[in-house]
Protein backbone atom coordinates (compact mmCIF):
# COMPACT_ATOMS: atom_id res chain seq x y z
CA UNK A 1 0.00 0.00 0.00
CA UNK A 2 1.64 3.55 -0.94
CA UNK A 3 1.23 6.86 0.50
CA UNK A 4 0.70 9.91 -1.10
CA UNK A 5 3.48 12.27 -0.82
CA UNK A 6 1.57 14.85 1.02
CA UNK A 7 0.18 12.88 3.63
CA UNK A 8 1.10 13.91 6.72
CA UNK A 9 -0.20 11.36 9.57
CA UNK A 10 -0.94 13.11 13.31
CA UNK A 11 1.22 9.88 13.98
CA UNK A 12 3.22 7.45 13.01
CA UNK A 13 3.48 3.78 15.29
CA UNK A 14 6.49 2.15 14.84
CA UNK A 15 6.05 -1.83 15.19
CA UNK A 16 3.03 -3.74 14.85
CA UNK A 17 4.07 -5.95 17.76
CA UNK A 18 1.26 -6.27 20.29
CA UNK A 19 1.87 -3.09 21.89
CA UNK A 20 2.57 -1.67 18.79
CA UNK A 21 -0.89 -2.35 17.53
CA UNK A 22 -2.79 -1.71 20.85
CA UNK A 23 -1.36 1.78 20.99
CA UNK A 24 -2.87 2.13 17.87
CA UNK A 25 -6.13 1.16 18.72
CA UNK A 26 -5.96 3.63 21.34
CA UNK A 27 -5.39 6.22 19.27
CA UNK A 28 -7.77 5.56 16.63
CA UNK A 29 -10.12 6.20 19.78
CA UNK A 30 -9.98 9.99 18.68
CA UNK A 31 -9.65 12.09 15.73
CA UNK A 32 -6.13 11.13 14.19
CA UNK A 33 -4.31 9.89 11.25
CA UNK A 34 -2.70 7.41 12.41
CA UNK A 35 -0.49 4.81 10.49
CA UNK A 36 1.39 1.41 11.70
CA UNK A 37 4.86 0.51 10.14
CA UNK A 38 5.74 -3.00 10.20
CA UNK A 39 9.06 -4.43 9.18
CA UNK A 40 7.58 -8.02 8.57
CA UNK A 41 5.12 -8.99 6.01
CA UNK A 42 2.27 -9.40 8.90
CA UNK A 43 2.61 -8.64 12.27
CA UNK A 44 3.16 -9.95 15.55
CA UNK A 45 6.32 -11.90 14.17
CA UNK A 46 8.67 -11.52 16.33
CA UNK A 47 8.49 -10.80 20.42
CA UNK A 48 4.69 -11.02 20.36
CA UNK A 49 4.75 -14.37 18.26
CA UNK A 50 7.75 -16.05 20.62
CA UNK A 51 5.67 -16.09 24.28
CA UNK A 52 3.54 -18.05 26.75
CA UNK A 53 1.03 -15.87 26.20
CA UNK A 54 -0.42 -15.44 29.91
CA UNK A 55 -1.78 -12.65 31.31
CA UNK A 56 0.12 -12.59 34.60
CA UNK A 57 -2.02 -11.55 37.72
CA UNK A 58 0.76 -9.08 39.11
CA UNK A 59 2.83 -10.33 42.21
CA UNK A 60 6.27 -10.93 40.21
CA UNK A 61 7.22 -7.19 39.29
CA UNK A 62 9.16 -5.64 42.34
CA UNK A 63 6.66 -3.15 43.61
CA UNK A 64 7.71 0.28 42.71
CA UNK A 65 8.75 -0.42 39.58
CA UNK A 66 6.58 0.77 36.12
CA UNK A 67 6.14 -2.37 34.66
CA UNK A 68 4.41 -4.06 38.33
CA UNK A 69 1.91 -0.38 37.79
CA UNK A 70 1.23 -1.56 34.49
CA UNK A 71 1.02 -5.30 34.91
CA UNK A 72 -2.24 -4.78 37.17
CA UNK A 73 -3.44 -2.16 35.71
CA UNK A 74 -3.50 -3.96 32.33
CA UNK A 75 -5.07 -7.36 33.63
CA UNK A 76 -7.67 -5.10 34.97
CA UNK A 77 -8.67 -3.38 31.58
CA UNK A 78 -8.03 -6.65 29.92
CA UNK A 79 -10.75 -8.27 32.03
CA UNK A 80 -12.98 -5.00 32.05
CA UNK A 81 -12.49 -3.72 28.20
CA UNK A 82 -10.26 -5.95 25.82
CA UNK A 83 -12.26 -9.48 26.95
CA UNK A 84 -15.68 -7.69 26.15
CA UNK A 85 -14.99 -4.92 23.21
CA UNK A 86 -12.53 -7.64 21.18
CA UNK A 87 -13.70 -10.79 19.47
CA UNK A 88 -10.33 -12.98 20.52
CA UNK A 89 -9.79 -16.18 22.46
CA UNK A 90 -9.08 -16.58 26.28
CA UNK A 91 -9.43 -17.92 29.24
CA UNK A 92 -9.27 -17.78 33.14
CA UNK A 93 -5.96 -20.03 34.56
CA UNK A 94 -5.19 -20.34 37.72
CA UNK A 95 -1.60 -20.29 37.89
CA UNK A 96 0.64 -22.10 40.84
CA UNK A 97 4.02 -21.26 41.62
CA UNK A 98 5.95 -24.22 42.99
CA UNK A 99 9.12 -24.27 45.48
CA UNK A 100 10.76 -27.47 46.28
CA UNK A 101 12.49 -26.72 48.93
CA UNK A 102 12.65 -24.00 51.76
CA UNK A 103 14.60 -21.50 50.54
CA UNK A 104 11.68 -21.55 47.40
CA UNK A 105 9.21 -21.60 49.78
CA UNK A 106 10.59 -18.78 51.20
CA UNK A 107 10.45 -17.13 47.71
CA UNK A 108 6.92 -17.94 47.68
CA UNK A 109 6.04 -15.79 50.63
CA UNK A 110 8.08 -12.78 49.13
CA UNK A 111 5.72 -13.08 45.68
CA UNK A 112 2.89 -12.83 47.86
CA UNK A 113 3.84 -9.96 50.01
CA UNK A 114 4.68 -8.61 46.52
CA UNK A 115 1.15 -9.40 44.69
CA UNK A 116 -0.58 -7.39 47.57
CA UNK A 117 1.61 -4.53 47.58
CA UNK A 118 1.51 -4.17 43.35
CA UNK A 119 -2.52 -3.75 44.30
CA UNK A 120 -3.87 -7.40 44.19
CA UNK A 121 -6.31 -8.42 46.41
CA UNK A 122 -5.91 -10.66 49.22
CA UNK A 123 -8.36 -13.57 47.40
CA UNK A 124 -6.26 -13.65 44.07
CA UNK A 125 -3.73 -14.91 46.19
CA UNK A 126 -2.98 -18.01 48.57
CA UNK A 127 0.16 -19.90 49.97
CA UNK A 128 -1.08 -23.72 49.12
CA UNK A 129 0.73 -26.83 51.41
CA UNK A 130 2.53 -29.39 48.90
CA UNK A 131 -0.40 -31.46 49.52
CA UNK A 132 -2.94 -29.07 48.14
CA UNK A 133 -1.00 -28.22 45.44
CA UNK A 134 -0.39 -32.51 44.56
CA UNK A 135 -4.67 -32.06 45.26
CA UNK A 136 -4.58 -29.68 42.61
CA UNK A 137 -2.57 -31.05 40.00
CA UNK A 138 -2.00 -34.98 41.21
CA UNK A 139 0.95 -35.46 38.71
CA UNK A 140 3.09 -32.56 40.00
CA UNK A 141 6.30 -33.76 41.26
CA UNK A 142 5.28 -35.32 44.73
CA UNK A 143 8.52 -33.72 45.79
CA UNK A 144 7.01 -30.43 46.19
CA UNK A 145 6.28 -28.92 49.61
CA UNK A 146 4.45 -25.69 48.85
CA UNK A 147 2.99 -23.34 45.83
CA UNK A 148 1.58 -20.32 45.36
CA UNK A 149 -1.99 -20.73 43.76
CA UNK A 150 -3.19 -17.12 41.66
CA UNK A 151 -6.67 -16.96 40.18
CA UNK A 152 -6.16 -14.08 38.18
CA UNK A 153 -4.40 -15.46 35.15
CA UNK A 154 -5.36 -15.63 31.47
CA UNK A 155 -4.28 -17.31 29.05
CA UNK A 156 -4.62 -15.92 25.30
CA UNK A 157 -3.04 -16.45 21.81
CA UNK A 158 -1.11 -13.21 21.41
CA UNK A 159 -1.01 -13.66 17.57
CA UNK A 160 -4.58 -13.33 17.42
CA UNK A 161 -5.09 -11.06 19.86
CA UNK A 162 -2.71 -8.61 17.75
CA UNK A 163 -4.52 -9.00 14.70
CA UNK A 164 -7.73 -7.81 16.23
CA UNK A 165 -5.92 -4.75 17.88
CA UNK A 166 -4.73 -3.78 14.29
CA UNK A 167 -8.29 -4.99 12.42
CA UNK A 168 -10.02 -2.82 15.41
CA UNK A 169 -7.62 0.05 14.68
CA UNK A 170 -8.14 -0.37 11.12
CA UNK A 171 -11.93 0.25 11.53
CA UNK A 172 -11.47 3.31 13.42
CA UNK A 173 -9.40 4.86 10.11
CA UNK A 174 -5.48 3.55 11.27
CA UNK A 175 -3.59 2.80 8.44
CA UNK A 176 -1.12 -0.05 8.34
CA UNK A 177 1.75 -0.50 5.95
CA UNK A 178 3.83 -4.05 6.02
CA UNK A 179 7.12 -4.80 5.05
CA UNK A 180 8.06 -1.51 5.96
CA UNK A 181 11.69 -1.53 7.70
CA UNK A 182 12.62 2.05 8.90
CA UNK A 183 15.84 3.07 7.30
CA UNK A 184 15.94 6.47 8.73
CA UNK A 185 14.27 9.47 10.09
CA UNK A 186 14.57 13.40 9.96
CA UNK A 187 13.04 16.25 11.26
CA UNK A 188 12.13 18.89 8.80
CA UNK A 189 10.36 21.91 10.67
CA UNK A 190 6.79 20.62 12.63
CA UNK A 191 7.19 17.33 11.21
CA UNK A 192 8.97 13.53 10.61
CA UNK A 193 10.11 12.07 7.87
CA UNK A 194 10.62 8.49 8.28
CA UNK A 195 11.96 6.62 5.10
CA UNK A 196 11.57 3.00 5.08
CA UNK A 197 12.72 0.23 2.27
CA UNK A 198 9.98 -2.68 1.50
CA UNK A 199 11.73 -6.16 0.65
CA UNK A 200 12.17 -5.04 -2.79
CA UNK A 201 14.06 -2.39 -1.96
CA UNK A 202 11.87 -0.01 -2.97
CA UNK A 203 11.84 3.37 -0.77
CA UNK A 204 9.34 5.20 1.14
CA UNK A 205 9.20 8.02 3.02
CA UNK A 206 6.31 8.84 5.46
CA UNK A 207 5.44 11.98 7.30
CA UNK A 208 4.21 12.75 10.87
CA UNK A 209 3.99 15.08 13.74
CA UNK A 210 4.20 12.67 15.96
CA UNK A 211 6.21 9.26 16.55
CA UNK A 212 5.55 6.77 18.31
CA UNK A 213 8.98 3.96 18.95
CA UNK A 214 7.42 0.40 19.40
CA UNK A 215 9.91 -1.23 17.73
CA UNK A 216 10.90 -4.00 20.26
CA UNK A 217 14.34 -5.48 19.86
CA UNK A 218 15.11 -2.75 17.40
CA UNK A 219 13.68 0.41 19.39
CA UNK A 220 17.71 1.49 19.86
CA UNK A 221 18.48 1.45 16.69
CA UNK A 222 15.19 3.91 16.11
CA UNK A 223 15.96 6.31 18.52
CA UNK A 224 19.77 6.12 17.21
CA UNK A 225 17.80 7.55 14.04
CA UNK A 226 17.42 10.92 15.97
CA UNK A 227 20.79 10.54 17.91
CA UNK A 228 19.42 9.45 20.96
CA UNK A 229 20.59 7.21 23.45
CA UNK A 230 18.66 8.01 26.56
CA UNK A 231 18.49 4.19 26.78
CA UNK A 232 20.35 0.77 25.25
CA UNK A 233 18.69 -2.83 25.10
CA UNK A 234 19.77 -6.24 25.28
CA UNK A 235 18.44 -9.56 24.38
CA UNK A 236 17.23 -12.52 25.91
CA UNK A 237 15.79 -15.36 24.06
CA UNK A 238 13.91 -18.56 25.72
CA UNK A 239 13.20 -21.75 23.57
CA UNK A 240 9.89 -22.87 24.33
CA UNK A 241 8.60 -27.16 22.96
CA UNK A 242 4.58 -27.22 22.07
CA UNK A 243 4.07 -30.96 23.30
CA UNK A 244 0.91 -33.10 22.02
CA UNK A 245 -2.64 -32.81 22.64
CA UNK A 246 -2.22 -36.65 23.89
CA UNK A 247 -0.06 -35.06 27.15
CA UNK A 248 -3.13 -32.31 28.00
CA UNK A 249 -4.36 -35.00 30.19
CA UNK A 250 -1.34 -34.85 32.79
CA UNK A 251 -2.31 -31.33 33.80
CA UNK A 252 -6.27 -29.82 35.16
CA UNK A 253 -6.49 -26.60 34.07
CA UNK A 254 -3.36 -24.52 35.72
CA UNK A 255 -0.51 -22.79 34.58
CA UNK A 256 2.42 -24.18 36.54
CA UNK A 257 5.53 -22.28 37.48
CA UNK A 258 8.83 -22.81 38.76
CA UNK A 259 9.78 -20.11 41.05
CA UNK A 260 11.35 -16.97 39.12
CA UNK A 261 14.69 -16.40 38.57
CA UNK A 262 16.62 -13.26 37.92
CA UNK A 263 16.28 -14.31 34.12
CA UNK A 264 12.76 -14.81 34.50
CA UNK A 265 9.67 -15.96 35.56
CA UNK A 266 10.63 -19.46 35.11
CA UNK A 267 10.18 -22.03 33.41
CA UNK A 268 6.78 -23.19 33.05
CA UNK A 269 4.04 -26.04 31.77
CA UNK A 270 0.62 -25.04 31.05
CA UNK A 271 -2.23 -25.77 28.88
CA UNK A 272 -2.95 -24.07 26.09
CA UNK A 273 -6.06 -22.81 24.23
CA UNK A 274 -6.34 -25.33 21.75
CA UNK A 275 -5.34 -28.06 23.66
CA UNK A 276 -1.37 -28.51 23.31
CA UNK A 277 0.86 -28.00 26.14
CA UNK A 278 3.37 -25.50 26.44
CA UNK A 279 6.12 -25.86 28.09
CA UNK A 280 9.30 -23.50 28.23
CA UNK A 281 10.98 -21.11 28.30
CA UNK A 282 14.76 -21.55 28.74
CA UNK A 283 16.73 -17.97 29.14
CA UNK A 284 19.88 -16.89 26.92
CA UNK A 285 21.22 -13.60 27.72
CA UNK A 286 23.23 -11.48 25.50
CA UNK A 287 21.79 -12.49 22.28
CA UNK A 288 22.10 -11.03 18.37
CA UNK A 289 18.72 -8.70 17.83
CA UNK A 290 19.19 -11.28 14.64
CA UNK A 291 19.07 -14.44 16.11
CA UNK A 292 16.29 -14.74 18.63
CA UNK A 293 13.94 -16.93 16.68
CA UNK A 294 16.83 -19.56 16.36
CA UNK A 295 16.53 -22.94 18.16
CA UNK A 296 19.65 -24.80 19.90
CA UNK A 297 19.84 -28.47 20.85
CA UNK A 298 21.14 -27.63 23.98
CA UNK A 299 18.20 -25.91 25.25
CA UNK A 300 15.57 -28.18 23.71
CA UNK A 301 17.09 -30.58 26.14
CA UNK A 302 17.00 -28.61 28.75
CA UNK A 303 13.53 -27.65 28.51
CA UNK A 304 12.66 -30.96 28.85
CA UNK A 305 14.88 -31.52 32.17
CA UNK A 306 12.82 -28.66 33.71
CA UNK A 307 9.33 -29.79 32.54
CA UNK A 308 10.28 -32.82 34.01
CA UNK A 309 10.90 -31.82 37.03
CA UNK A 310 7.45 -30.11 37.61
CA UNK A 311 5.67 -33.43 36.08
CA UNK A 312 7.71 -36.19 35.72
CA UNK A 313 5.51 -37.99 33.62
CA UNK A 314 5.55 -35.71 31.08
CA UNK A 315 6.45 -37.11 28.00
CA UNK A 316 8.09 -34.35 26.33
CA UNK A 317 9.15 -36.95 23.60
CA UNK A 318 5.61 -35.97 22.45
CA UNK A 319 7.20 -32.86 20.83
CA UNK A 320 5.34 -31.26 17.80
CA UNK A 321 6.26 -27.77 17.44
CA UNK A 322 9.88 -25.56 18.70
CA UNK A 323 10.11 -22.13 18.88
CA UNK A 324 12.16 -19.44 20.50
CA UNK A 325 10.92 -16.53 21.98
CA UNK A 326 12.39 -12.99 23.31
CA UNK A 327 12.78 -9.98 25.27
CA UNK A 328 14.56 -6.48 25.09
CA UNK A 329 15.68 -5.97 28.47
CA UNK A 330 16.59 -1.85 28.93
CA UNK A 331 20.30 -1.80 30.01
CA UNK A 332 19.79 1.42 32.15
CA UNK A 333 16.38 0.21 34.36
CA UNK A 334 15.91 -3.17 33.42
CA UNK A 335 11.99 -1.95 33.45
CA UNK A 336 9.99 -0.39 30.56
CA UNK A 337 11.30 2.91 29.31
CA UNK A 338 7.92 4.80 28.15
CA UNK A 339 9.27 8.34 27.82
CA UNK A 340 9.42 11.16 25.41
CA UNK A 341 13.06 11.61 24.07
CA UNK A 342 15.30 14.01 25.39
CA UNK A 343 16.06 15.19 21.54
CA UNK A 344 13.07 15.46 20.61
CA UNK A 345 9.89 15.56 22.74
CA UNK A 346 7.08 14.44 20.15
CA UNK A 347 9.24 11.41 19.36
CA UNK A 348 7.88 8.66 21.94
CA UNK A 349 9.93 5.58 22.96
CA UNK A 350 7.70 2.55 24.04
CA UNK A 351 10.94 0.02 24.80
CA UNK A 352 11.91 -2.11 26.79
CA UNK A 353 8.80 -3.75 27.08
CA UNK A 354 9.51 -7.45 28.42
CA UNK A 355 7.73 -9.82 30.07
CA UNK A 356 5.00 -8.80 31.32
CA UNK A 357 4.53 -6.78 28.52
CA UNK A 358 1.85 -9.04 27.03
CA UNK A 359 -0.30 -8.67 30.43
CA UNK A 360 0.08 -5.15 30.35
CA UNK A 361 -0.77 -4.07 26.58
CA UNK A 362 -3.76 -2.01 27.26
CA UNK A 363 -1.81 -0.01 30.38
CA UNK A 364 1.11 0.63 28.13
CA UNK A 365 -1.11 1.79 25.49
CA UNK A 366 -2.88 4.61 27.70
CA UNK A 367 0.29 5.50 28.93
CA UNK A 368 1.78 6.49 25.68
CA UNK A 369 -1.45 8.33 24.45
CA UNK A 370 -1.37 10.35 27.40
CA UNK A 371 2.44 11.24 26.99
CA UNK A 372 1.18 12.14 23.42
CA UNK A 373 -1.55 14.68 24.03
CA UNK A 374 0.76 15.94 27.02
CA UNK A 375 3.16 16.69 24.05
CA UNK A 376 0.29 18.60 22.47
CA UNK A 377 -1.47 16.37 20.28
CA UNK A 378 -4.92 17.13 19.81
CA UNK A 379 -6.84 14.32 20.85
CA UNK A 380 -10.96 14.78 20.96
CA UNK A 381 -12.84 11.66 20.76
CA UNK A 382 -14.09 10.18 17.37
CA UNK A 383 -17.62 10.05 17.13
CA UNK A 384 -17.61 7.61 14.15
CA UNK A 385 -15.72 4.78 16.21
CA UNK A 386 -17.22 1.77 15.15
CA UNK A 387 -15.06 -0.77 17.37
CA UNK A 388 -15.07 -0.06 20.99
CA UNK A 389 -17.86 -1.93 22.58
Amino acid sequence: MKVEESQVFDVIVIGGGVIGAAIARELSKYNLQIAILERNLRVAQETSAGNSGVIHGGFDPMPGTVNARLNVLGRHLYENEWFKELNFPHRNCHSIVLAFNDVEKKELHKLYDQGITNGLRADELEILSGEQCLALEPNLNPTVVAGLLCTSSHSVDPVILTDKLVESARINGARLFLGERVVGITKVGEEFCVETMNQHSQAQNYKARFIVNAAGHYADVIAGMINDKDFSLRTRRGQYRILEKTERYMINDHILFMVPTIHGKGVIVAPILDGHVLVGPTAEEGVAKEDTRLITMEKFEEVATIAKKIIPGLRTERTCFVFSGSRSICVETDDFWIAPSSKEKRFIHVAGIASPGLSSAPAVAQEAVTLIRAQGAKCELSIGGKDFG
